[in-house]
């Protein structure tokens, strides 16, 4: 069977600034005749004792299985050596107690390097033999971990600095004068330590970035002075570097020495670092691959910053602040996209393997926020040579075991503070390969806020609760409270979960009405709680749930689509979904009334939307109303999950760009309409995250407009119109979770990818006309559906239903941050009215502007000019006079007027 390596994914994950965690060992194993095989192996590696081997195996295993692992494992040089067993299992064949199937990591250390490597051993004793009988009948090498270093600052040799310099990709640190000292690993030069007075400038080609940078720094080029700056390379870059005349050998200075040191001990550990401590008591580092960079920057003014280049990851350009957890900038190289070819890259293409269905068993106790959990995930590998598998688990979880019906027990390593865990296959799999894994694991697990920002308490009240809020427990994909692949992936999934007496469950999935089994009614005495079961037969793209003391209040079958679309002409195409579907409502009881209202109005709102999309994605959905002093919601696969406030609650929703308090029905027709747009239809990666928000935030709109009229419509419109002209300096649609990420305001998130992409949309539909954006959205959801989209895509799709171009449209009103100012004028004459539009500025855009005509009679008319040159006339032929003439009157287009 093929051996695999990890040494490449754990080198990724280093650079994540992520940690390497052995598996916790299993119940200590008394000393019996397998561990005491294990720690014969482990004296004859720390003797040098290859030709011990002999001595350690039996038949049935074969001469050249021997040599093999003797090559793998003794090497010359070796200073310290451990074995470790990791796991034991049966060994098929044997009699119980007679054979092991014996999972071992050595470790082996050689001068200032090492290497770890994971075996499977069979070993097994003669019938009735002794502690001392047992050999090795069968070896094969796992996984095998090269090119782990100790590092050491040289502190023997110090060089003088003057005008010294480090770069990188758009990144240069000059330290104009000062001390620096190496970092040495036995593969050469990896690092340095800069002290002094230095100057840190970036400058990335790229106007967003530069946005982004001028928000966080005051000016597009980043530049700061430093004092202390740690450096990390690859010892291939730092030889490859041209000689520098600017570095002077110097006697040390104890000083500096000292202060080299504290920067090293405190920065080194950061990163590329792997925490072996239960096989050596040093540090161990990975050398960075070739090409890539990092460094940490002791900045007067903004403290320590991090610039890294990671080739290993679609944006390789990053600038963040580690303490604060703030992303100032990352984005694509020249290199990386003339590599793909394209910036719009979709996170599905970076992943190894699909994960196609889960079956989950969980038992949760929501007083003390624990989930005792067994997952069997079935996946399908992309890699044409997957050997390690990487999930997302959250950190507080204990894994326990991890077992494969094709493998058995497998090798599993944690990844500190990165909530993941990586599993090792015994031998690799190709493209295409189907594999299931079963994962067990429990513990404590945050529950996720569903609730939104921008809240404050009523003015002269205090933040005592008059009645306390009924408590709800919710997981969802940010509280990684099950395995799941690095991005989101379309999978069928069984979920059981067992709750306490007295508690409710919803979830992702339609609730089965049959008697099923959770893990929590095997283990828990009899009569302790039940267990409920969610199948998603549809694909979803994460699991949720929310478990609290719910009442039923709803439970009815509605129709998913009246006969004739809303917003067109035209009847809908041939059914391409579902007629029905089952809605039910989970409330708290002191939210049963509300949640009775919520139910009757989501049935119209879904109807509303099946029809304006002539498909329904999901054949059931529940709405969860639970109680909490701050509004919000969330919206899975479903289900949708919504925060009522207690009838004492003291908090006010206000100055935020998803506050419309004439619109009660908002946040309700906000999440359900991710059922189409977020949840069907989900984004590629996090730029295209208008999708989801600003597609649900318009979605939410037409539904205002169909329930209360046009003057709802237009009011929401006027808001979405006046955030997104007071936020658009922060930066594009396209930036999606960063936009207010500098600020750590996020208010402008929403500002933008909320309400500008709503107007943006709505600025579509009025250049496009109502017939052609609707079958182009009815296109694009067809061909995406449960798929994961981008900007592109959506732009395909409107091209091909209207005939036009628009690239300048998408390429301005998405990707760019500016916005456009328009002067105009009109005359009246008897039989018609002239309209001039001059666009400001160098950058054309193409603005849908509407022309309202009021007539000395008081009726009006709106009359759309697409305003997509430098200058534009329009002559409206009118039969009666015309009184005033207004321009935009109705907030849709996002743009300054001015009159000439």
């Amino acid at each position: 069977m093929a051996s695999s390596t990890l040494t490449r994914p754990l080198l990724a994950l280093a650079l994540l600034l992520a940690w390497a965690v052995p598996a916790s060992a299993q119940t200590p194993v008394p000393e019996d005749g397998a561990a005491r095989l294990v720690a014969r192996l482990e004296a004859a590696l720390l003797n040098g004792g290859r030709e011990q081997m002999a001595a350690l195996t039996s038949p049935p295993i074969a001469a050249d299985t021997v040599d093999r692992f003797s090559d793998d494992l003794f090497l010359q040089g070796i200073r310290r050596a451990v074995a470790r067993e990791r796991d034991r299992a049966p060994l098929q064949g044997a009699l119980p107690g007679d054979g092991y199937q014996l999972v071992v990591e050595f470790f082996t250390e050689i001068a200032d390097h090492a290497r770890m490597m994971t075996a499977r051993v069979d070993v097994r004793r003669p019938r009735d033999g002794d502690a001392d009988s047992w050999r090795i009948v069968d070896v094969e090498r796992l996984s095998l971990v090269e090119g782990l270093y100790r590092l050491r600052l040289d502190v023997a040799t110090q060089f003088a600095a003057r005008d010294f310099s480090v770069e990188s990709e758009d990144l240069r640190l000059t330290l104009a004068e000062g001390a620096v000292f190496e970092v040495r690993s036995d593969d050469g030069i990896t690092g340095l330590v800069l002290l002094g007075r230095g100057e840190m400038r970036f400058t990335p080609a790229s106007p967003t970035e530069r946005g982004q940078l001028r928000i966080f720094g005051g000016a597009e080029t980043f530049v700061a002075s430093f004092d202390a700056a740690y450096v990390r390379l690859n010892p291939e870059d730092y030889r490859a570097r041209p000689p520098s005349t600017s570095l002077t050998p110097v006697t040390a200075d104890p000083r500096s020495v000292r202060r080299a040191q504290e920067l090293f001990d405190r920065e080194a550990p950061k990163s590329f670092n792997l925490d072996l401590s239960d096989m050596s008591p040093e540090q161990w580092f990975l050398v960075p691959p070739r090409g890539d960079f990092l460094s940490d920057v002791r900045t007067r003014r903004h403290g320590t910053l991090t610039y890294a280049r990671n080739q290993n990851q679609p944006e390789d350009v990053t600038l963040f602040n580690r303490e604060r957890r703030r992303t100032i900038s990352i984005y694509a190289s020249e290199a990386k996209v003339a590599e793909r070819g394209s910036v719009a890259f979709n996170e599905d293409d970076l992943t190894d393997f699909d994960i196609t269905a889960y079956d989950i068993d969980a038992s949760i106790d929501p007083e003390r926020e624990f989930v005792t959990g067994r997952a069997r995930i079935t996946l399908r590998a992309r890699s044409v040579y997957l050997a390690t598998l990487t999930f997302r688990l959250a950190d507080s979880l204990d894994v326990t075991n991890v077992t494969s019906p094709q493998f058995g027990r497998l090798l599993f390593l944690r990844v500190r503070n990165q909530n993941g865990v990586l599993v090792n296959l015994p031998s690799a799999v190709g493209t295409g390969a189907e594999i299931t894994i079963i994962i067990n694991y429990s513990g404590q697990v945050n529950a996720q806020r569903v609730e939104s920002e921008g809240l404050s308490l009523a003015q002269g009240q205090d933040d005592s609760p008059m009645i306390a809020s009924e408590r709800s427990y919710m997981l969802s994909n940010r509280s990684y409270w099950y395995p799941q692949n690095g991005v989101s992936d379309y999978a069928s999934a069984r979920i059981r979960i067992g709750v306490p007496d007295g508690w409710g469950c919803v979830a992702s999935g339609q609730l089965s009405t049959g008697n099923d089994t959770s893990l929590r009614d095997l283990l828990g005495p009899v009569g302790a709680g039940r267990s409920l079961t969610f199948t998603a037969t549809e694909p979803v793209r994460y699991l949720s749930l929310v478990v609290s003391r719910f009442i039923r209040v709803l439970d009815t079958t509605i129709a998913s689509r009246d006969t004739v679309a809303p917003q067109t002409s035209e009847p809908p195409s041939a059914a391409t979904g579902r007629d029905r579907m089952e809605l039910s409502v989970e409330a708290n009881p002191l939210q049963a009334g509300r949640g009775r209202e919520l139910g009757a109005v989501a049935g119209q709102i879904l109807r509303f939307y099946g029809t304006l999309m002539n498909d329904t994605p999901y054949p059931s959905m529940t709405i969860a109303v639970v109680e909490n002093d701050l509004p919000g919601g969330h919206s899975p696969a479903y289900a949708a999950m919504l925060n009522s406030p207690p009838p004492a609650s003291q908090f006010l929703w206000r100055n935020d760009p998803a506050s419309f308090s004439s619109y009660p029905e908002f946040f309700v027709a906000h999440e359900l309409a991710h059922q189409w747009w977020g949840q069907a239809v989900g984004w590629k990666n996090y730029h295209e995250q208008w999708i989801s928000e600003g597609f649900s935030q318009y979605f939410s709109a037409l539904y205002a407009q169909r329930a209360q009229g046009d003057a709802a419509f237009v009011d929401m419109l006027r808001q979405f119109r006046r955030w997104a002209m007071a936020e658009s300096d922060e930066g594009p649609v396209h930036l999606g979770y960063r936009l207010g990420h500098v600020k750590a305001d996020s208010r402008i998130f929403r500002a933008l990818v909320y309400n500008k992409g709503a107007s943006v949309l709505h600025m579509l539909r009025r250049l496009v006309g109502d017939d052609v954006f609707f079958r182009g959205l009815r296109r694009f959801y067809a061909e995406q559906r449960f798929r994961k989209a981008g900007t592109d895509d959506f732009q395909r799709a409107m091209e091909a239903e209207s005939g036009m171009a628009l690239d300048r449209f998408f390429e301005r009103w998405i990707y760019g941050a500016s916005l456009p100012r328009l002067r105009y004028a009109s005359a009246v004459a008897d039989t018609e009215v002239v309209v001039r539009f001059e666009q400001v500025g160098d950058e054309l855009f193409d603005v849908p502007v509407t022309v309202t005509l009021t007539y000395v009679d008081g009726r009006t008319s709106d009359i759309m000019v697409p305003v997509t040159a430098q200058r534009v006339e329009r002559r409206i032929a009118v039969d009666r006079p015309v009184r005033q003439v207004q321009v935009n009157r109705d907030h849709a287009a996002l743009a300054e007027f001015d009159q000439f």
